[in-house]
């Protein structure tokens, strides 16, 4: 399972990071899940995104990512370890979203072709809020630096 994931979190991320700014040089990402109750491909994936850009690694656009689960027929966002173990469907998806990007797309279960054109819908506007929250976390920790250094 660790080598699946770490396979699926560099696939979603490496399509974000230029690196051809970076010839022969080799970007390591650890990630140590503390508590797994969900979702946590797309967590690492989001905290992944988020510690690239403030490190400053050059970047097409930030990488955000949910998971849509079908459970009892209903179509939810953010679906937690009981949910995915025993829901109908799991769709982790993770985007670029200033591009439109998809970087991740997964499905385990059955979805109809309308479910999942809906699942997806529902997990833009769940990948758009996160966007926009790591934007803001970048946003306000480069501000206070600025106003400490007054650069």
């Amino acid at each position: 399972r660790e080598v699946e994931l770490s396979k699926v979190i560099k696939e979603a991320l490496s399509a974000a990071v230029i690196l051809k700014q970076f010839p022969r040089t080799l970007i390591d990402v650890y990630i140590e899940v503390l508590n797994a109750y969900g979702s946590t491909r797309v967590a690492s994936i989001n905290a992944a995104s988020l510690a690239l850009a403030d490190a400053g690694i050059p970047m097409r656009d930030l990488v955000a990512a949910v998971s849509v689960g079908k459970i009892d027929g209903q179509l939810i966002l953010d679906i937690d370890d009981y949910e995915d173990k025993y829901g109908e469907a799991d769709v982790p998806i993770a985007m670029m979203p200033g591009r439109g990007e998809i970087t991740l797309l997964q499905m385990d279960g059955l979805l109809t072709p309308e479910e999942f054109m809906e699942a997806l819908e529902l997990a833009k506007k769940g990948i758009m809020e996160i966007y926009e929250l790591q934007r803001k976390t970048l946003k306000e920790k480069y501000e206070a630096i600025w106003r400490e250094y007054g650069f």
